[in-house]
């Protein structure tokens, strides 16, 4: 028999409300902060677990009670953080936001910075399982899997690029049988937590009065270089969130001044957490989901936090908004999941569900480099963050993402891009120590990446696949939250080789960039040596499909592993997203996309938060 511990709650409360801004009063200061954040990264080893989170628990068998609560909101990230936010509108409901990280920090604020955070505890620390067809040139053929363990989540330490994806792609939500999902339905909803500072966009698309500010940073000669070079291919320049895709831009970032605006700074930070009916609760690390098996009724969480256990109740609903990660590891260890995977752990099950599976992602090449005679931002460490401090470039862009476009390399007349570029201006990857720690590669891969490569002149094309066909899956390593989850990507094994061929044309179709006079105006050239593709003549097809498979790594896009849909063999949640089976556990993040977005998946995050706020709200008649 566990005992129930008696607990000061108002303490805990008032800990979990605390104001987490820092401020800099000076530029030496800053500098100074900033050079001691990079020095930590630097010397920061990753976990190889979570035994951080869990720590020394004194008692096992001692749970505090956290108290009960309307709804418990299980992950900070991007939609944990708007979802508190709307909840707690309605000041009669109680609301429980529980984050297993700490708090931004001024350094996070810093997008081009963001690279030395996936060095930090704001990250969990993930990698993928090793790779049989990709990877190749990462050590133990292992992709990164970086994840946000952080007030906001995956936004803070993420590229901040904002991009919908296409109308075609929520149409087809709707059509696999999810009603209320498609671009007719879903438009006000981005609309709704926008603040769209972009110039000439169509304001019928856009929403210029939410809390997320959206918008351009400093354009360079590289921005006006490959826009015009697009533009000779028959690429116009569009506003690719709003009625066309097809296309090139500028860059847009979820940025506000010089400052990354993410999930935790746009919907909590600091005036939300006010709320006399919010708590937000850092450095808790949920552990279940405790439902009441008769029922299926999910009545709570516990979770651990500063060597002590802890259980809250809902009285109203469990939402779980921890990724398309942790939400599948949760679920299973709460005993939701595939039966299989269940009885191999050895964990009682509750829901047969196809919890983990159906992983998609947004497979990125980064071994297409141009160079040029153009030297950008060749400026001192001081000057750099002196520039920054006055909204200049290049620390106001994640590794200096220039601009973006979207092409159909498999079908020149559809409105729906196969292949994103992100074309990421010099300097791009800044050092070989900051390209090998942040994409994992093994000594030989960057010796050959640095051959020829020079970060302060050449263009990175990263080209990215947007609707891959192979799928992976996220699995537990035990029945021990101790232990982090198996991530696999299972790349380029789609069995009609779709995946690598339409890689191959994207890369063909982006070399036409060379013919341009305005590639020509910046003497641009191809640059490509990747170790393990010698014996193949240089850029022949042979050799772009073995690059391909050195040097494919992720863009960082989870999506799927508790996809949307009305059938339990196929799917986890309904088009409600309350888990098949149960009464009042919803998921509510990334992981419930049926089909990955054309673009990064940051705003069809929000979007589904926001929309997902509304049918609460509708269903326990508070709109």
């Amino acid at each position: 028999m566990l005992l129930k511990c008696c607990l000061i709650f108002f303490v805990m409360f008032i800990a979990g409300n605390t104001t987490i801004t820092h401020q800099y009063y000076s530029e030496e200061d800053f500098i100074r902060m900033v050079r001691d954040n990079i020095t930590a990264a630097n010397a920061y080893v990753l976990p190889q677990d979570n035994s951080v989170l869990i720590g020394d628990v004194r008692n096992e068998r001692c749970i505090h009670d956290y108290g009960t609560f309307d709804f418990i909101i299980v992950g900070g990230g991007s939609a944990g953080t708007l979802l508190a936010n709307r909840l707690s509108e309605i000041a009669d409901w109680k609301i429980l936001l529980l984050e297993a990280g700490g708090p931004e920090n001024d350094f996070s604020d810093i997008p081009g910075l963001n690279a030395f955070l996936m060095f930090s505890d704001m990250n969990w620390g993930y990698y993928g399982k090793p790779q049989s067809q990709a990877c190749l040139g990462m050590r133990n053929n292992s992709c990164v899997a970086p994840r946000g363990k952080v007030l906001g989540g995956s936004s803070v330490i993420n590229a901040k690029q904002f991009v919908r994806g296409n109308k075609e792609d929520y149409n087809l939500w709707e059509a696999m049988g999810n009603a209320g999902w498609s671009y007719n339905d879903v438009l006000q909803y981005f609309k709704k937590f926008e603040n769209y500072h972009i110039y000439n966009a169509d304001p019928f698309y856009h929403g210029t009065t939410g809390p997320l500010d959206v918008g351009y940073t400093e354009p360079t000669i590289m921005t006006e270089a490959y826009i015009y070079a697009m533009r000779e291919l028959g690429y116009p320049w569009v506003d690719f969130n709003g009625k066309n895709q097809i296309g090139s831009s500028q860059a847009i970032l979820t940025i506000k001044g010089n400052k990354a605006a993410t999930g935790g700074r746009a919907f909590i930070d600091p005036i939300i957490m006010r709320r006399p009916n919010l708590n937000v609760t850092l450095n808790a690390f949920v552990t279940r989901v405790l439902i009441t098996h008769g029922t299926r009724r999910a009545n709570g969480v516990r979770f651990i936090r500063n060597g002590e256990i802890y259980e809250a109740r809902a009285s109203r609903e469990v939402i779980l908004s921890a990724g398309a990660y942790n939400t599948p590891q949760l679920l299973m260890l709460s005993g939701i999941g595939p039966r299989s995977e269940l009885r191999r752990h050895n964990i009682s099950m509750i829901e047969d569900l196809p919890v983990g599976r159906n992983f998609q992602d947004h497979p990125m090449f980064i071994g297409l480099v141009f160079k040029t005679n153009q030297s950008l931002f060749n400026e001192s460490f001081e000057d750099t963050i002196l520039g920054y401090l006055n909204s200049h470039r290049p620390l106001t862009t994640s590794f200096n993402i220039d601009s973006l476009g979207f092409i159909n390399v498999n079908d020149s007349k559809s409105t729906v891009p196969d292949i994103e570029h992100m074309v990421m201006a010099p300097p791009g990857w800044n050092s070989p120590a900051i390209i090998s720690r942040v994409q994992n590669l093994n000594e030989e891969t960057l010796a050959a990446y640095f051959r020829e490569y020079n970060p302060h002149t050449d263009l990175v094309f990263l080209t990215v696949l947007l609707h891959e066909k192979s799928r992976g899956s996220v699995t537990l390593r035990s029945n021990n939250p101790r232990d982090f989850p198996i991530i696999d990507y299972n790349y380029l094994t789609d069995r009609n080789g779709y995946d690598i061929d339409t890689f191959y044309k994207g890369i063909e179709h982006t070399l036409k960039l060379l013919e341009t006079d305005a590639f020509k105006a910046i003497n641009a050239s191809v640059i490509s040596v990747v170790a393990g593709c010698d014996e193949h003549a240089q850029f022949s097809r042979d050799y772009w499909y073995c690059a391909i498979r050195q040097l494919i790594t992720t863009v960082y896009h989870p999506v799927g592993t508790t996809r949307m849909g009305n059938s339990r063999h196929n799917s986890v949640v309904s088009n409600k997203l309350i888990v098949h089976g149960m009464e009042n556990l919803r998921v509510v993040d990334a992981g419930v996309m049926p089909e990955i977005p054309s673009g990064n998946v940051l705003a069809a995050t929000y979007m589904i938060a926001e929309k997902i706020s509304d049918d609460i709200k509708l269903h326990y008649r508070q709109l």
